[in-house]
């Protein structure tokens, strides 16, 4: 989650909060008169009743989840397409070529069940793409231009319900925010036309004073450490495991690791920095309900610090016509650069975060390098390597 998310000002679920507005809204009617000399008149009830109704009127978070499960289920159908096709080819592949063949190697039919939904994007577009070089041979074994415009229209499919599923999770945040919001508003005001009635009622009638208790003395439940607190570089997300009894979670972080502030707070569990910070940083986690804060996780300790470095030990397979690199710590990302020896100009590939690349070239000279890179910043680049395709 980002940092700017919408904090929740109160220890109550939304439900158990316009429970309890709504039957205030009967109880500050009833006491309109008495709680008047505080300035509390009937408009502000009607307000404070119509903003009950508006959040009423607004979806669920159950419903948002339910709008994610249906992009999810839907792209996890393509993911599943994508995997059959990718099986298909790779027996295609291996009975035209024989699976011990440097023709066949060209393919990377990776452990494709091993693969996250953007790796198996890019490993259906590289197949495709080789498929498509070799479809003279491949024809005979059922590849055909009408076969390559499926696969890519498989491809161009599954990129849009991932977006898809990326688009329904944000607009669960951004209904979380809104929701959170509206709830905030509500709670400020039953808060503090409670407060009147506590202190009219206080010495005068026991029975009113308790109808303005909005925390009740009901045990909420232990809370414990969320456990399996783990950290991605590469997303810069944060994520734990649920904590029984909790009701939302505070992440913190901390320059020195003894004075932390709060991040972030809500009810998801993970948490996702909005910026990348350029220290040493320490970051913990803990679970929340009506009864207060339970224990912290473990800390994890991160040095943002740490230098992009060049990759090392650039080198060539020549029968893959794979390259393949040391991996550079924090990276996110890596570039893989290329050109004739005639060339002045370099060739900038885009190859995710992988230490290992096949690039065909025809015959000729050639000059590559690679460079690791950490969301906007650039490394400096591995040396040169020369290679020659006959």
């Amino acid at each position: 989650m980002a940092q700017n998310d919408v904090q929740r000002l109160f220890n109550l679920t939304f439900s158990d909060l316009i429970s309890f507005a709504k039957s205030f809204v009967v109880v500050l009617t009833r006491d309109l008169i008495d709680l008047s000399i505080f300035g509390l008149t009937s408009a502000n009830i009607t307000n404070l009743s119509g903003l009950i109704s508006d959040f009423e009127e607004m979806r669920t978070d159950i419903e948002y989840e339910g709008d994610v499960m249906v992009k999810t289920e839907a792209k996890d159908v393509l993911a599943e397409q994508v995997r059959e096709q990718i099986r298909f080819m790779s027996v295609r592949a291996e009975s035209c070529f024989g699976q011990n063949s440097v023709n066949y190697d060209l393919f990377r039919f990776n452990d494709i069940n091993q693969l996250s939904d953007p790796e198996l994007l890019t490993a259906l577009q590289r197949i495709t793409r080789t498929s498509n070089q070799y479809i003279a041979v491949l024809g005979a074994y059922g590849v055909t231009l009408a076969l390559i415009t499926e696969l890519e229209d498989l491809a161009t499919d599954f990129s849009a319900a991932m977006i898809a599923q990326e688009q329904s999770i944000d607009a669960r945040r951004i209904a979380t925010n809104e929701r959170t919001t509206s709830a905030n508003e509500i709670y400020t005001l039953v808060s503090n036309y409670s407060n009147y009635g506590k202190k009219f009622y206080v010495k005068t009638n026991p029975a009113k004073y308790n109808d303005y208790i909005i925390y009740t003395s009901t045990t909420p439940g232990t809370l414990t450490a969320p456990a399996n607190f783990a950290f991605n570089y590469g997303s810069l997300n944060f994520t734990w495991d649920a904590v029984e009894n909790a009701t939302s979670y505070e992440f913190q972080s901390s320059s020195d690791g003894a004075s932390y502030t709060q991040y972030w707070t809500g009810s998801e569990l993970d948490c996702t920095l909005s910026e990348l910070p350029t220290t040493l940083m320490y970051f913990r986690v803990r679970a929340r309900n009506a009864n207060g804060y339970g224990p912290f996780s473990v800390v994890i300790i991160y040095d943002f610090n740490t230098p992009l470095i060049a990759p090392s030990n650039i080198t060539l397979i020549p029968h893959l016509s794979e390259f393949r690199w040391t991996e550079v710590p924090t990276a996110t990302r890596y570039e893989f650069q290329w050109k004739h020896t005639d060339q002045e100009e370099w060739t900038p590939i885009d190859v995710g975060l992988v230490t290992e690349y096949i690039h065909l070239d025809p015959a000729g000279d050639y000059l590559c390098r690679v460079r690791a890179v950490r969301n906007s910043d650039f490394g400096p680049f591995s040396p040169e390597l020369a290679y020659s395709v006959l």
